[in-house]
């Protein structure tokens, strides 16, 4: 099991070498368990394991708080994230929190209409409805991650990802008929969930990692990527959020990976996928998704920005048809590819 230091240590060594990139999957909705998608990633690539696992606590992957804290349902899952890491493996999170409005048109419970300043300026008034609403699941999500974190293990935790975007209720605006709010509030609620994790529930483990989005051509539309950026004293890891449609859209050199790399931390892409044409349906199958974008396009497309002068220390495919290796396909040629570390390759290069 690596501890904090020597999580930064590989992910920096990783970034400053041109010849490789760790490459991590995360886990699906619904509450999948870890190890089903441990086992579905070695059937799709021949038998490899991915260096980096992402899990989301809440409606897009574990659904912590209708779970329940202490359930055997929960420990399942810690103990299967405890095994994992003691065989070598980095963990993330991310949470799609719920909206403390619940908008009855809004298709998740991460989505929808939130309001303005005067919502935020509630919400991070401490003891206010809305605000103990967020605090509520702030918490649970808090406790799941202070297991992990008593145990010793490591986590990149990613709050408020994509929040320059407009499709979530805690992005810039939280629908494309709302006005874009202050970053400030942003970073006041990153400020926020740092102080409740680090000093007040005594996390010593979490890796902070700021993630915005780099689509520049969504319906709901998106600002810069630092847009919301809470600061140097509380992020560890910079990356973005892309689902390509191969028209440039993480932008090098412009206003989105080179801003992130300003910035002189480590860098990533905290998600990736195919998007628009690139994207196959769901019923389509890997056959037609294979021929519209692949692992080895994936794999392809990160040498070539590379070469281009990008560092990216690690890659992470999303869930099922947004970019998972086993729909995507090829997923065997490319952890063929020694550019690929993978879980066996990451203990043999950095033990």
């Amino acid at each position: 099991m690596y501890t904090k230091e020597q999580i930064l240590g590989i992910l920096g060594r990783a970034y400053e070498d041109s010849r490789c990139i760790l490459l991590g999957e995360q886990c699906g909705g619904g509450r999948e368990k870890p190890n089903k998608m441990l086992e579905r990633y070695a059937k799709a690539t021949g038998g490899h394991y991915p260096a980096i696992m992402g899990i989301d606590l809440a409606c897009y992957g574990l659904q912590l708080p209708q779970m329940g804290v202490g359930s055997d349902e929960w420990n399942e899952i810690i103990a299967q994230l405890t095994d994992y890491a003691e065989k070598g493996g980095i963990i993330t999170a991310s949470s799609h929190l719920a909206n403390p409005i619940p908008d009855p048109e809004a298709r998740a419970f991460c989505r929808g209409k939130f309001g303005g300043a005067e919502a935020w300026e509630e919400m991070l008034t401490e003891g206010t409805e809305l605000n103990k609403i967020i605090k509520e699941e702030l918490i649970i999500d808090g406790k799941f991650l202070k297991e992990l974190d008593d145990k010793g293990i490591p986590v990149l935790w990613r709050p408020l990802h994509e929040a320059n975007g407009g499709w979530f209720w805690f992005c810039a605006r939280s629908h494309k008929e709302m006005e874009w709010i202050d970053p400030e509030y942003l970073r006041r609620f990153w400020r926020y969930i740092y102080n409740l994790y680090v000093n007040e529930m005594g996390m010593k483990n979490l890796i902070w990692v700021y993630g915005p989005n780099v689509s520049q051509n969504t319906p709901e539309g998106t600002r810069d990527v630092l847009y919301y950026y809470p600061g140097d004293d509380v992020v560890d890891i910079l990356g973005v959020d892309w689902y390509t449609s191969r028209k440039n859209e993480i932008n090098y050199p412009g206003h989105s990976y080179d801003r992130i790399m300003s910035k002189g931390k480590i860098c990533a892409v905290t998600e990736f996928g195919p998007n628009g044409a690139l994207r196959a349906a769901k019923d389509c199958g890997r056959d037609v998704q294979e021929k519209l974008f692949n692992s080895l396009d994936m794999i392809d497309l990160m040498k070539s920005y590379i070469k281009q002068g990008l560092k990216i220390s690690y890659v992470l495919t999303w869930a099922g048809s947004c970019g998972a290796v086993h729909f995507i396909g090829k997923g065997e040629e490319a952890l063929a590819d020694p550019f690929c570390i993978d879980l066996e390759r990451l203990g043999k290069m950095y033990n």
